[in-house]
C-alpha cells in the first residue's frame, strides 16, 4: 500500500492527489503547474515561471507555447519599461543638476 507523504493517509496508486490532505502525489501535478499558478508565477517571478511551465503535465502542448510566448513578451514589456524610466531618471537629473549622468 501507499501512503501520502504529508499527512501518512493510505492512497490508491492511481490517486493524483491525497484525498484527505489535498496534496499533489505527482511531480507537475500541483497548483503551480496549473494555469492559474503560471499566471501568478509569471506576475510574480516574471521569466522564471518558464521552469514549472515546462515541468507542468497539466497544460497541453498548444498551452505551453502560449503561455511562453505570453511570459516572454511580458518580460520584454517589463524591461523596456525599466529602461523608460531609468532614461526619465537621467533627464530629469540632467535638467535639474545641469550635469550630464
Amino acid at each position: 500500500m501507499l501512503f501520502c507523504p504529508k499527512c501518512s493517509q493510505e492512497i490508491d496508486e492511481r490517486d493524483n492527489y491525497c484525498r484527505r490532505c489535498g496534496r499533489a502525489l505527482k511531480p507537475g501535478t500541483g497548483f503551480w503547474y496549473s494555469h492559474s499558478g503560471i499566471i501568478l508565477l509569471m506576475l510574480v517571478l516574471g521569466p522564471f515561471a518558464l521552469i514549472p511551465l515546462y515541468m507542468s503535465k497539466i497544460l497541453s502542448l498548444r498551452a505551453k507555447a502560449i503561455y511562453c510566448a505570453v511570459i516572454t513578451l511580458f518580460t520584454l514589456y517589463l524591461g523596456y519599461v525599466c529602461w523608460q524610466i531609468f532614461t526619465l531618471t537621467q533627464q530629469m537629473l540632467e535638467a535639474t543638476l545641469g550635469m550630464p549622468y
